[in-house]
């Protein structure tokens, strides 16, 4: 079995700092999201939204606890009014990669996928979140939003494996644009925001809130970068693309014992944006619900056909091209270990039924 180098210091956090990469597949996506059922017209008028995300730990290969404790937090943001919950990235699946995670996965329509609509029609909201899903011979990091009828809107699947991500999971170029009734509903998944693809697609296809869920951990403490706050996140794309912007990340310990030994934290700082670029909500590193109103306005959208050139968004870039190297480096190594890899092939068809879900798109 090939084994993570120590740079596999797990999920965004090393593109995520720098936004240097030139990933595969960074092309802008036809329009219409992944699976995308029609919804109801929407009317262009400015309307209010009230949006929680919840900022949680999430405890390695226990996906029935996860969603159980994610179940009471959505309780809990229902009850103070919120019509959109946002769970971190890997939510359910845990908080570091490794190859044991292979375990944790689920297929197209599994646990968190029944969860995720049971949970939304039981309390009314829409709520989303993405899981490892196994589909056919490959492993994918995928978002799904769920509708308060309890159907599925729509689903991202991550575009950018950043750097060791590649050893886990592929990426997938496809749509970031969930149309709904509450809206045309962005979805940049962790490192992605950082690429000048996630507020082309944005732009393109006219989105009016962008939802950013992120598993980013703080790895100063062990020789690595450490996480950019959502805030500032946040605040370029609100001010750029004049639409709303909700970044929640988890919180608690990275840590993977040795050999190939991980220390680090989620440093939590999940981060509500309004429209007109006004932080509606910044939190700490403490596990709770973010709650705020958004303000959806198509007056305020940027009239600009683009905000951003090349491939990473310079003025997000934190670790300059020393980290973009070495990212490149790992991402390499990693996505040549993962396509020869026989026990990913055996362990993702064992999951997934050798069934292979190919997303679609309504253009």
């Amino acid at each position: 079995m090939n084994r993570t180098p120590s740079l596999g210091l797990m999920l965004c956090f090393l593109v995520g700092a720098t936004g240097l990469l030139a990933p595969r597949h960074l092309d802008s996506a036809p329009a219409g999201p992944h699976d995308q059922k029609p919804q109801e017209t929407r009317a262009p008028e400015k309307r209010s939204l009230r949006i929680a995300v919840v900022q949680m730990k999430s405890l390695d290969r226990d996906i029935n606890t996860n969603l159980t404790r994610a179940a009471g937090f959505a309780e809990k943001a229902a009850a103070q009014g919120a019509r959109l919950i946002l769970f971190p990235e890997f939510m359910p699946t845990g908080s570091y990669l490794y190859f044991d995670i292979w375990d944790s996965a689920e297929p197209s329509t599994g646990k968190t996928v029944q969860w995720l609509k049971s949970t939304s029609i039981r309390l009314h909201v829409w709520i989303g979140t993405s899981f490892l899903e196994a589909d056919g011979s490959d492993f994918y990091d995928t978002f799904v939003l769920t509708t308060p009828q309890g159907e599925e809107a729509g689903r991202v699947r991550k575009q950018v494996t950043a750097g060791p991500e590649a050893y886990f999971f592929r990426s997938d170029a496809g749509p970031h644009v969930i149309d709904t009734a509450i809206g045309k509903i962005g979805v940049g998944i962790c490192a992605e925001n950082y690429y000048c693809f996630i507020p082309s697609q944005m732009i393109e296809q006219s989105a009016d809130l962008i939802l950013m869920p992120h598993a980013s951990p703080d790895m100063s403490g062990g020789g690595g970068l450490s996480t950019p706050p959502g805030t500032h996140l946040g605040l370029w794309y609100a001010r750029k693309l004049g639409i709303p912007v909700a970044f929640v990340n988890k919180v608690g310990r990275s840590y993977k014992p040795p050999p190939n030994e991980i220390k680090g934290f989620f440093p939590g700082l999940s981060a509500i944006v309004d429209s007109d670029g006004t932080v509606r909500l910044s939190m700490d590193d403490n596990e709770g619900i973010g709650i705020a109103d958004v303000t959806v306005d198509p007056r305020r959208k940027t009239s600009a056909s683009s905000v951003c050139t090349g491939v990473g968004i310079a003025e997000l870039t934190v670790g300059g091209a020393a980290g973009a190297a070495q990212v490149a480096k790992a991402e390499a190594v990693a996505r040549k270990s993962y396509e020869n890899n026989p026990l990913r092939k055996a362990k993702a068809l064992a999951i997934s039924g050798g069934q292979s879900r190919k997303p679609t798109t309504n253009n």
